[in-house]
């Protein structure tokens, strides 16, 4: 099997051979849905952006085919033998830095190559690429709609908050039924977590000289509470497609953001993933003490990489551990 990577953009089709590390550049679009692409034969795998493999609408000129070319690829791929996977467009930036690229090299060729690069030496990236199965646009918008209306809402619930320091700011008497919440059962969150002082630290409480519970990190207690509980109304938070309250996969994809193929997710992803992920994070950079030591930085070698993937995993690991205890405190147990 040898990996092909392509780019599509301005009515050009750009594509990378990565078994014999060839680029060929500004062919003509339709190349890439005859699969007509110098070398690529049977057997062989086309990466293709995600954004470019949906049905065009006038609104975006980042997807250039129609639904009868979308069909007419995967029946050209099927014909041919050659297997065709999406890659999230969120993940190119990390690709991108782990190849070296600065944000002024923007070349087709630059972007193919690092997405190459990327996928053959993670293997585990590659193996979770979503296969290409053609999508009319309104079928797309509909199985993401109630995602998307979830993530807005607990952004708009979280924002008050986030402006008034979560209820604990001294200088402010904002609360809701989070933050009242919090409060209530910061001590007994503690049991919650069997004593676990790595997990309690995690959360953001800790206790003071006199044995005393106390939220020492808001951001991070505020937003995991916030995943189950609404600040100014008595219905817990639910998923908008089945009126449930979502499990740790739904919560982790979309509620902190995890989830490759969705962008701009808001407050509550970027707390957990820039601020309380990369905060207790046990990976830091060498010879770096910026807010980016425990993120992706450009030309990390790939032992560094591993690294970070390791540790970041263990955070959302710990992270589950806590939700789920949460989850038991007022779910299950109906601590109200």
């Amino acid at each position: 099997m040898n990996l092909f990577t392509a780019d599509v953009g301005q009515g050009k089709v750009h594509a990378y051979d990565s078994g014999n590390d060839k680029f060929h550049g500004k062919m003509p679009d339709k190349n890439l849905i005859n699969l007509d692409i110098p070398e690529l034969k049977r057997g062989d795998t086309l990466v293709v952006e995600c954004a470019h493999l949906r049905e065009s609408h006038r609104f975006t000129l980042a997807q250039p085919f129609n639904f009868s070319q979308l069909i007419q690829l995967k029946d050209n791929a099927a014909r041919k033998g050659i297997k065709i996977l999406l890659f999230p467009q969120k993940s190119t930036p990390k690709a991108r830095k782990l190849a070296g690229l600065s944000e002024t090299d923007k070349s087709d060729e630059a972007d193919t190559k690092a997405i190459a690069n990327f996928l053959l030496k993670d293997r585990k990236a590659f193996r979770a690429l979503k296969k290409f199965s053609p999508t009319r646009l309104n079928d797309f918008q509909s199985k993401n709609n109630s995602t998307f209306e979830y993530i807005q809402e607990s952004n708009q619930d979280i924002n008050p908050a986030k402006t008034r320091g979560y209820g604990f700011d001294k200088n402010d008497d904002y609360e809701d039924n989070v933050s009242r919440w919090i409060k209530k059962y910061a001590l007994k969150i503690t049991e919650y977590l069997n004593g676990d002082m790595e997990l309690i630290e995690a959360l953001g409480l800790k206790f003071d000289k006199k044995n005393r519970i106390k939220v020492a990190v808001p951001n991070r207690i505020y937003t995991l509470v916030h995943s189950i509980i609404r600040p100014e109304v008595e219905e817990l938070r639910v998923r908008h497609d089945i009126n449930l309250l979502p499990n740790w996969k739904y919560i982790k994809a979309n509620y902190l953001g995890c989830k490759p193929y969705h962008m701009n997710q808001g407050v509550a992803a970027s707390n957990y993933k820039h601020w309380m992920r990369r905060a207790i994070t046990d990976y830091a950079y060498p010879d770096k003490k910026s807010g980016n030591s425990s993120d992706f930085v450009i030309a990390m070698d790939w032992e560094e990489y591993e690294q970070l993937k390791k540790a970041r995993t263990k955070v959302d690991k710990m992270t589950q551990k806590i939700w789920y205890a949460l989850r038991k405190m007022i779910v299950e147990d109906g601590l109200r």
